[in-house]
């Protein structure tokens, strides 16, 4: 019989649960695998969920693990720490679509409104934590602050109320992408329940106001937007402007 110790999470990347499993005999001791779990946290983040279970069956093969147990029918096996900790690690970090997806599972929100939220949310969260939200740019357009993935998945959705990614708008861009549960898929994240408050408080403090009134926020005098020269195309707001000159447009 070979015992596998197996190590589990999820890829949001791909849309699946991750396995490592772990037959070697040397490997298969308390010592070794508190290592193995520390280098997953120390390149996942010291809270990546993770589930350990250990079984035994006939062979080291991943398909004797299947057959030995159902719940892991759906499974991809990894062999090695890397590939394991790769998988894991894509999935950890957000988007501005993640954001917008789980604003619009909130309130109702037209393209430009979303925009402004997913971009208070992104500035809320930078000034208060010293650390980013999602990985976007975002740029200063003539309208106010625009989150790249929020511009294209809904850039052609006018003033109407806008759904969710995989519903109506834009879906071809996500295409093989499966959609996964939007607030399951902000708590995966890197201190994700630290984001999905603030967030929250976010939605609470700017999701009554209709668009146009986040846009005057956003166009005060002062505001990291007006910091930025807006005579040429996609340019950046950076880090730096938005600590420094959030307060502007703070209501």
């Amino acid at each position: 019989m070979v015992k596998h110790y197996i190590i589990m999470s999820s890829s949001y990347t791909d849309g699946t649960r991750v396995a490592l499993d772990i037959t070697e005999v040397s490997l298969l001791n308390r010592e070794e695998i508190a290592l193995i779990i520390k280098e997953i946290r120390k390149s996942c983040g010291k809270d990546v969920p993770l589930s350990t279970h250990l079984i035994e069956t006939e062979s080291a093969s991943w398909t004797s693990v299947k057959e030995f147990d159902p719940f892991f029918e759906d499974v991809e096996c990894t062999r090695s720490v890397t590939e394991f900790s790769e998988k894991i690690s894509k999935g950890r970090i957000l988007s501005g679509l993640d954001v917008a997806n789980y604003i619009l599972s909130k309130t109702q929100c037209t393209h430009l409104s979303l925009e402004k939220l997913v971009y208070f949310a992104y500035a809320d969260y930078l000034c208060k934590h010293s650390k980013r939200l999602f990985v976007d740019k975002i740029y200063a357009f003539d309208y106010g602050p625009v989150v790249e993935s929020v511009y294209e998945a809904f850039k052609r959705s006018g003033s109407q109320y806008v759904k969710s990614w995989g519903s109506d708008v834009d879906s071809s861009i996500h295409a093989g992408v499966k959609e996964l549960p939007i607030r399951s898929r902000i708590l995966f994240a890197e201190d994700g329940a630290e984001k999905l408050l603030s967030i929250d408080k976010t939605i609470e403090k700017y999701g009554k106001y209709p668009a146009s009134t986040l846009v005057a926020f956003t166009h005060r005098s002062g505001t990291p937007w007006s910091h930025v020269d807006r005579s040429k195309q996609y340019q950046i707001i950076s880090d730096e402007l938005i600590v420094k000159y959030h307060h502007v447009e703070c209501v």
